[in-house]
């Protein structure tokens, strides 16, 4: 309440001011204009009455003539040259925003759409980091990429992460992957090993030999009747970071059997002789994921075009009819 008093106070007194002011700098000087400095003579003048024909006689108006204030000054003001601004330079385009966004969005079949927007990453390499798993992609001229990726956890985080150092994280809930069984297999550059899945008995090159040549799509999968694999990385990127995920209905099948997984390493010019790396994660809904790492020695090169078998990476898939 004292402000608010001090303040309407304040302004009063401000305009009693102005008041005072305006009757002190005018007052005395029109005062004085009309104050005489001696007694005034008042001379009435002599009043003469104009005869009739006078005024019948038209009177003249004399032309009415409206000074102008100052015709000088205007004359002078129409004659002084008006600079005339300088066109405006075009705007320059607006800096693109170089922070990175991260997202994801939980897809049927416990799969998660993740999209990586970088405005300032085109055409470049970033890493995917989920539950252990990690892949390379490559962003498009844009510094966007796209990637559907099966989830590894109910509560499915991930990370991007460029080699400058920036990135972001996104997550999302999962809740579906409790009736799915999942097996990744990764690997980084040209070590080039394979998840192989055989469906029921199948044999190699079967109907129900499921691999990166026959990986079956989401649409052939969204039916729970079989698994499928799903491919991550892009061998675009110089040393890829690369991974492969076999995924089975397992909670949504009503049918007894088994799923066979093995890993096969082909030997090529590329690798023979020389040691290779490798991890396998595995999770069901019944366990905690569990991870093996593997290294070991492939052939020389006269062995260049034949496939080592690795059977000890993963525990087969047991199904019983529900």
């Amino acid at each position: 309440m004292s402000r608010k008093k001090s303040f309407i106070t304040a302004g009063v007194t401000f305009s009693v001011a102005l008041s005072i002011g305006f009757v002190m700098q005018y007052g005395d000087a029109v005062a004085s204009r009309f104050q005489p400095t001696q007694e005034p003579v008042m001379t009435l003048p002599q009043m003469v009455m104009p005869q009739q024909s006078a005024m019948a006689t038209t009177l003249s108006v004399p032309e009415m003539v409206i000074p102008y204030a100052d015709e000088a000054a205007i004359t002078l003001a129409a004659l002084v040259d008006v600079p005339v601004p300088a066109p405006m330079a075009p705007l320059a385009a607006p800096e693109p925003v170089c922070e990175v966004a991260m997202t994801a969005d939980t897809l049927p079949l416990a799969m998660v759409a993740v999209s990586v927007v970088a405005p300032c990453q085109p055409n470049a390499a970033v890493t995917i980091h989920h539950q252990g798993m990690i892949f390379s992609q490559l962003t498009d001229e844009t510094g966007r990429v796209d990637v559907v990726v099966p989830a590894l956890a109910q509560e499915a985080f991930f990370i991007a992460a460029f080699a400058g150092g920036e990135g972001a994280v996104a997550s999302t809930p999962v809740p579906d992957l409790a009736n799915y069984d999942r097996a990744a297999l990764q690997w980084q550059g040209i070590d080039a090993v394979q998840l192989h899945a055989l469906e029921f008995g199948a044999d190699y090159d079967s109907e129900g030999h499921v691999w990166a040549a026959t990986s079956r799509d989401l649409d052939f999968a969204a039916p729970p009747k079989a698994g499928f694999l799903t491919t991550l990385g892009d061998d675009r990127v110089i040393n890829a970071l690369m991974a492969e995920v076999y995924t089975f209905p397992t909670g949504k099948y009503n049918q007894d059997g088994t799923v066979a997984l093995s890993v096969e390493a082909e030997v090529t010019a590329a690798n023979c002789g020389r040691d290779i790396s490798a991890q396998s994660i595995q999770l069901d809904s019944l366990q905690e994921p569990t991870a093996i790492d593997l290294t070991m020695t492939m052939p020389d090169c006269g062995a260049i075009g034949e496939f080592l078998v690795l059977k000890n990476m993963f525990k087969d898939l047991t199904l019983a009819a529900k």
